[in-house]
């Protein structure tokens, strides 16, 4: 039997390149499937994307032969023969698919899961999995390779082919049969691994993603004082949804992005009026102002005192 790996920090991917903030793209289910409820599809019809991206599905690689590691969310998975990738939605990835690998691609809407599926993005990744165990290897994905031996993947190959069989001969009662296949596919899965899943919710390895995921938004913006920054680009650039950084800046701050983002281009002007003899109007610039006066008026709300009376006393004291 394989043994298990459980991920650490994500290594580097040679030939994973950095995602630009235009090129990420979301796509929808009308997108990529031809079914907006489920879609289960090898390799030969579509072609995959081969730039970082997320969708608003959920998503279950199924890799029977060849190699095609993803990058999920900043965090490498092994994609080797016998093992599946389970993607949440609104994670950014991408799959490095190697010539010659063999595989099943499943699409399926949040509401065909569960018609009461309802979780925004960073609830779905804190989800309690007593409440919602069908999401058990999507939430520890990215801190776990699910790799199977012969015989349990023989088991998932039969699962796939029913998927197949019941897809595409729809008809009274085929969409029943399809969720109960997935159902079984990723409770098999749950089963198979819940030792290690279960330490994993233990140590509520999330919030170490959280922290990981805040990091990575903060360097970001650290490296983008000087120019006009949204919200948009920063999660992008982070491997975040707009959505989910907003909620997790709101849950672990308690300010919302741009109340954020100007304290950090506070932060950075205070330190510069310290440490610099560059003049007001280009401390202001280089923390993102172009107006001199409303940078004044900016750091005077937070600090309570003028920028040019902050660095007196700042001499003064020294």
């Amino acid at each position: 039997m394989n043994t298990p790996h459980i991920s650490g920090q994500p290594p580097t991917v040679t030939g994973a390149e950095t995602p630009v903030a235009s090129e990420i793209h979301t796509y929808s289910m009308v997108e990529r499937s031809d079914r907006l409820d489920f879609e289960i599809r090898d390799q030969s019809v579509r072609a995959p994307v081969t730039k970082s991206h997320r969708h608003e599905y959920f998503q279950i690689f199924a890799n029977q032969a060849g190699a095609a590691p993803h990058l999920l969310g900043g965090r490498h998975c092994e994609s080797v023969p016998r093992s599946l990738i389970f993607v949440l939605p609104y994670r950014v990835h991408l799959a490095m698919v190697e010539p010659g690998t063999r595989y099943q691609l499943i699409n399926f809407a949040s509401n065909f899961l569960r018609p009461d599926f309802a979780l925004s993005p960073l609830e779905m990744e804190e989800a309690s999995i007593t409440q919602y165990p069908e999401l058990t290897p999507f939430i520890y994905q990215g801190w776990f390779d699910f790799v199977f031996d012969p015989d349990e993947f023989a088991h998932i190959e039969a699962l796939l082919q029913r998927l197949q069989h019941a897809h595409y001969r729809r008809t009274l009662g085929t969409l029943e049969r399809v969720r109960g296949a997935l159902l079984e596919l990723i409770g098999f899965t749950t089963e198979k691994f819940a030792p290690q899943l279960l330490s994993l919710v233990e140590q509520r390895v999330y919030l170490q993603g959280h922290s990981d995921a805040l990091r990575r938004v903060l360097k970001y913006i650290d490296g983008n004082l000087h120019r006009d920054i949204a919200l948009p680009e920063v999660a992008e650039a982070a491997y975040l949804s707009p959505n989910y950084l907003s909620q997790l800046l709101k849950k672990q701050t308690g300010l919302a992005f741009v109340d954020w983002l100007t304290g950090r281009r506070m932060e950075r002007a205070r330190d510069l009026l310290a440490h610099t003899v560059d003049r007001i109007n280009t401390v202001a610039h280089r923390v993102g102002f172009d107006d001199e006066a409303y940078f004044t008026r900016r750091f005077k709300q937070r600090f309570g005192i003028a920028p040019s009376a902050y660095r007196r006393s700042m001499r003064e004291a020294g």
